[in-house]
């Protein structure tokens, strides 16, 4: 589940969010145009960003293009991430 950090604010190329990740038994990989900054903030995480795999742990944080390629999920029962999301 995502929840925005900042729906008020017009014109942005900035979408700040908090998401509730679950484990995912299949991965559904996404990509698309800016970059992506990911901060956890609970709970384990399993993150691919094209070839490569991560398991990230709480205060660990990765910034990456998201036109690589790239999944993330829960690594066991859930996990809180901060994401940012730029758009340019």
């Amino acid at each position: 589940t995502y929840k925005g950090l900042a729906p008020e604010v017009k014109g942005r190329n900035m979408e700040p969010l908090i998401v509730h990740l679950q484990p995912a038994p299949e991965k559904e990989l996404s990509q698309h145009d800016g970059e992506e900054f990911i901060y956890v903030l609970k709970g384990s995480v399993v993150l691919e960003i094209g070839e490569d795999h991560f398991e990230l742990e709480p205060g660990d944080s990765v910034y990456y293009l998201s036109t690589i390629p790239h999944w993330i999920a829960a690594k066991d029962d859930g996990a809180t991430i901060l994401a940012v999301i730029y758009d340019k």
